[in-house]
């Protein structure tokens, strides 16, 4: 049962069980259940790491060819990218869903079980995408102006996220292959498709913005735009082998079909994970809103230092991936124990890498800034934003790991109160009271952020602590008598 999130989950329908062939996800599987804890940890995270850090990677790259243009080219994608993170955060928070789902019914060796949460997973997000795409693309130059978007960025910021409306159903498939993937533990598949993807991004961008060879030139059109179809890429691959069946699980159209006993408990595991993502990501509207209030110069430099630091903070999102598979598959084979050790070695050790990672980081923040904009003001400011909410990277660990590991128990709850606590009560109180009527300017909204990082984060591990997380979310029936578990 997820703690206060209404009834149990439905029963699973009987099933005649079978032994799951030899195969990655299986072995990896018993690594996960019976394996050193560190190790395995490592062995899912550096994959997703580096999947993040490619993900960063192509923004970094737009940021690259789009600063040749300007200041407010490299600004738009800036504007645009709190409102696209909105949309993003229902790809996200049933992503989360139903990983958790899918790794604890593969702990439990139920494959069927993970097939038919993995179509129901599939099927709902594409519905929910296509309307999500009508509704950003209609109503982007409001949500722009009532954020305060500067007039020398408005025009390019609207091209920009009415684009990549238009590509959220990719986005979102792209999103959930990954989720399911990580139920399974096959973080390297995810992987791979993720260099493909960005080297892809990495030759359309100069060709689309600048408009080399038969292309015409699209500036910031031509970012979004070799960014939906280099995604493309991992959506299309990811769907063909999970019609395969060679990933360790094989999804057929008539697991697409909603029924009620499989997508509702994922909804309810969702739904708070959405809830945390949504109010996380209007935060960051409301943020970048109140950040534009000091032109565009610091526009440029939240939006490339942002960036720098998410580079930084693949350590921490790819701790928490392997958080989530390990803790669902652990919960899900009833070894509560071992979860409990997972958790508290693996948001120890994240910590400590992040406090290393930092002080790197601010050793190099300008020449880092350096490399995508050449206005001093950008790089002046950019500079201070970094040492100043830099030193909260470590604790973001903190409440990464915790959350993390509420999510891959199903008992998602917490980690979404504590979002809206860190990013409402926290953050954007604290970076306006501190910026605009205490008079701190840009050094007072950056304290803010920085303080709740540091309190989110400590708040959310003693959360964790209560222990009320370590109940599996699904239901297994026993094996018929006489078969093979």
């Amino acid at each position: 049962m997820i703690a206060g999130a209404g009834p149990p989950c439905a029963p699973i329908p009987a099933r005649v069980y079978f032994p799951l062939p030899a195969m990655e996800p299986a072995r990896i599987r018993e690594k996960i259940l019976t394996g050193p804890i560190l190790p395995t940890m490592a062995l899912l995270a550096w994959p997703v790491m580096l999947t993040a850090a490619l993900q960063a990677l192509y923004n970094l790259v737009d940021a690259f060819w789009l600063g040749r243009l300007g200041t407010a080219a490299v600004a738009a994608p800036g504007m645009a990218w709190p409102i696209l993170f909105f949309f993003m955060s229902f790809a996200g928070g049933f992503q989360a869903a139903g990983a958790t789902f899918v790794a604890q019914h593969f702990g439990a060796r139920d494959r069927r079980g993970a097939e038919e949460s993995a179509g129901q997973l599939l099927g709902f997000l594409f519905l929910l995408s296509t309307l999500l795409a009508a509704l950003g693309f209609a109503l982007s130059p409001t949500v722009l102006r009532l954020i305060g978007a500067p007039a020398e960025i408005y025009p390019l910021a609207l091209t920009y996220l009415r684009i990549e409306c238009l590509g959220l159903p990719i986005m979102f498939i792209a999103q959930a292959f990954g989720g399911l993937m990580l139920g399974l533990g096959n973080t390297r598949l995810t992987m791979y498709l993720g260099v493909a993807s960005l080297l892809l991004n990495g030759v359309l961008d100069p060709v689309f913005i600048f408009g080399w060879g038969p292309f015409p030139a699209w500036g910031v059109a031509g970012a979004a735009g070799a960014t939906i179809l280099s995604r493309a890429v991992v959506a299309g691959v990811g769907l063909a082998l999970l019609s395969s069946g060679r990933v360790g699980i094989r999804i057929h159209l008539r697991d697409l079909r909603p029924r009620p006993e499989r997508i509702v408990p994922i909804l309810k595991v969702g739904v708070p994970n959405v809830l945390d993502q949504a109010s996380t990501s209007l935060g960051f509207v409301v943020m970048m809103g109140l950040v534009s209030g000091f032109g565009t110069a610091v526009v440029a430099s939240y939006t490339v230092g942002n960036r720098i630091i998410n580079l930084v903070n693949v350590v921490s999102w790819g701790a928490g991936s392997a958080l989530v598979a390990m803790i669902g598959q652990n919960l899900g084979a009833d070894r509560p124990e071992r979860a409990e050790r997972i958790a508290r070695e693996g948001i120890t050790v994240t910590f400590l890498a992040l406090v290393v990672l930092y002080f790197v980081t601010l050793l190099l923040r300008r020449p880092l800034f350096s490399l995508f904009v050449s206005d001093p003001e950008v790089v002046r400011q950019g500079a201070w934003y970094i040492a100043i909410f830099g030193t909260s990277i470590p604790f973001f660990g903190l409440f990464d790991g915790a959350a993390a590991t509420f999510r891959g128990s199903g008992h998602t709850v917490p980690p979404m109160v504590m979002a809206v606590v860190r990013l409402w009560v926290l953050r954007v109180f604290l970076a306006w009271a501190l910026a605009y009527p205490l008079g701190f300017g840009t050094t007072g909204m950056w304290v803010g952020m920085t303080l709740s990082n540091v309190l989110g984060g400590i708040v959310l591990v003693l959360w964790l602590g209560r222990g009320t997380w370590k109940k599996k979310v699904i239901r297994v029936p026993a094996p018929s008598p006489g078969v093979a578990s």
